[in-house]
Order: structure tokens, then C-alpha cells, then sequence
């Protein structure tokens, strides 16, 4: 057996192919769920392709840690980085906010280049969701419904995304407090629309910043006292969000939808939807698409 069928085979055991061919892939920090059909045939072969080509990805990004945990802006672009390491920096550099790193946009970045790969070789249909960050890649006729949370640690979506190929969108993105990544906003949820899930992401996580206000109700703490390795060194971070007035509720939301607003101006995204105490807002571009969950 040579080295590479070997590693295949130890790569397998991260590999699951689930009751309706979708393949799970459970490898490091990474929890992906690759789907992909052709006129709604399952092809889990396809998508399994797609997991071993996730994994690499992950290796290349644990290569360039010092890299991708520098702030955006003051990086280079540099050839020799590899492709995930170069989106990452160029969407953030998109998004433009001084204070994000490469990591911003790294679940997203992931799920793009899988879901590019995956289409690529075949499929109508490929959803690849790599913890809530989702592309999504379709060709004509096929149509993707993306569920939205209004919290994050939610077990049911309460709006439903129908997207089609005319649409443009090839994204979607959802950050906030209870999410995987850190926050600095007090958003239960906020979603992103794009064009790609990097930017998706990216624009997600500064969204979910700006849905912040002053409360004694709202706990803070330095991201490094909960996680040592943290690329936001030195950045307040939201831990626990208790009751809130109404307006402090408003002034949040009203916060994030006007940072929403200004990156939609700049041809970055399609639309978002924030969510906060029972509150939901959502720019007007989106509501076309958007479907209330009885």
C-alpha cells in the first residue's frame, strides 16, 4: 500500500457518510457536513472527495498560524501562502475593520474552496456547511433553502432562505454570542448574505461587533483570559447578555443594521439579518427571500 493510500485511510476514519448520503466530517476544530446531488440524486462519493480535500486545507492553515493570526491589514499577500491563506487575508482586507484578522473569514474561506472543488468535478446542487457557514453552489434550475437561527445555540431555524441560481448568492454566514468564535456585539444572531461565504463570514463577525451598547447587564472580559491563543489579544469580548431594555435592545440592532448597511453599500454582500431578545431586523434587500418558520 503506498503513503498516500495509507493517510486516506486513517484520513477515512474522520469521515462519515450519513442516512441520506451527506458526508459528516468531524477532523480537529472542524465539523462540516458536505451535501451534493445531481437532479437531487445523492453523489456521497463526491462529497467524501470533498472532505479529504477539507482536511488539507486545515493542514495548510496549521502551518501558517503566526500568519493568519496577524491583523488584516497590515498584511501582505504574499504567492508563496497558500490559496485559503490568501482569501482569507484578501476578504478581510475587503471588509476593511482594523481590528480583524485572516480568522475571521477562516470557516468560511473553507467552506468556499471545498464547495469550488466539489462543483468543479460535478453536482447541481453542493452545500457545504462548515459550522453555520455555508456555500452554497447551484446550477440552473436547483434551489438551496438555508434555515436561519435567531440565537445561534438555537436547535430549530426560525426564517428560511431560498436561493437559486439567478440570485447570485453563494453564502451564507451567521456569527454572534454563543457561536464558535468570539464576539464584541451582544447579537443572539447575525446572518450574512454574499455573493461568497469568505465574505460572508468576514462581514458577519464585524456586524455582530457593532451590535454592541453599554449595559451593566452585559459581562465582558479580555478574549485572552478565556482562550490563551486567541488572534484579538487585548480585545473585550461579550460573555453573558442578561435581560435588556427595549431600547438598549433597539439601540443594538439599529447599531449592527447601520454597519450592515454601509458594507452592503460598498457591493460586499446582499443583505443581513440581526437578531437580538426576541427582536429581528434584516436590511430590505433580503426580505424578498426571507420566509418566516410557523
Amino acid at each position: 500500500m503506498t503513503t498516500k493510500a495509507v493517510q486516506r485511510l486513517q484520513n477515512s476514519n474522520f469521515i462519515q457518510t450519513l442516512p441520506n448520503g451527506t458526508i459528516l466530517l468531524d477532523y480537529g476544530p472542524m465539523r462540516m457536513f458536505i451535501s451534493v446531488s445531481e437532479h437531487g440524486e445523492p453523489l456521497p462519493k463526491l462529497a467524501e472527495e470533498g472532505a479529504h480535500f477539507a482536511m488539507g486545507l486545515l493542514d495548510d492553515l496549521s502551518k501558517c498560524l503566526s500568519i493568519i493570526k496577524s491583523k488584516s491589514l497590515t498584511l501582505e499577500i504574499k504567492d508563496i501562502y497558500p490559496e485559503i491563506v490568501r482569501r482569507m487575508i484578501r476578504v478581510t482586507q475587503q471588509v476593511g475593520e482594523t481590528d480583524l484578522t485572516p480568522l475571521a473569514a477562516v470557516a468560511g474561506t473553507t467552506s468556499e474552496m471545498v464547495a469550488d472543488f466539489i462543483f468543479s468535478r460535478g453536482g447541481t446542487k453542493v452545500i457545504v456547511d462548515n459550522g453555520g457557514d455555508i456555500a452554497i453552489r447551484i446550477r440552473e434550475g436547483e434551489v438551496a433553502k438555508v434555515g436561519v437561527k435567531t440565537e445561534i445555540t438555537a436547535k430549530e431555524p426560525s426564517y428560511l432562505i431560498s436561493i437559486d441560481s439567478t440570485m447570485g448568492i453563494g453564502g451564507v454566514a451567521t456569527s454572534g454570542l454563543g457561536g464558535r468564535s468570539f464576539t464584541k456585539g451582544i447579537a443572539s444572531a447575525a446572518t450574512v448574505l454574499a455573493e461568497n461565504v469568505s465574505l460572508a463570514d468576514a462581514a458577519a463577525t464585524v456586524i455582530g461587533n457593532f451590535t454592541n451598547v453599554n449595559d451593566p447587564n452585559i459581562s465582558r472580559t479580555l478574549a485572552e483570559r478565556i482562550y490563551p491563543n486567541t488572534d484579538i489579544t487585548g480585545e473585550w469580548v461579550t460573555v453573558k447578555v442578561g435581560r435588556l431594555a427595549q431600547e438598549k435592545i433597539d439601540e443594538a440592532l439599529d447599531n449592527g443594521l447601520a454597519k450592515a448597511c454601509t458594507i452592503q453599500q460598498k457591493g460586499l454582500i446582499h443583505g443581513a439579518l440581526i437578531a437580538l431578545q426576541g427582536k429581528v431586523v434584516w436590511t430590505d434587500s433580503i426580505e424578498h427571500c426571507l420566509k418566516k418558520i410557523i
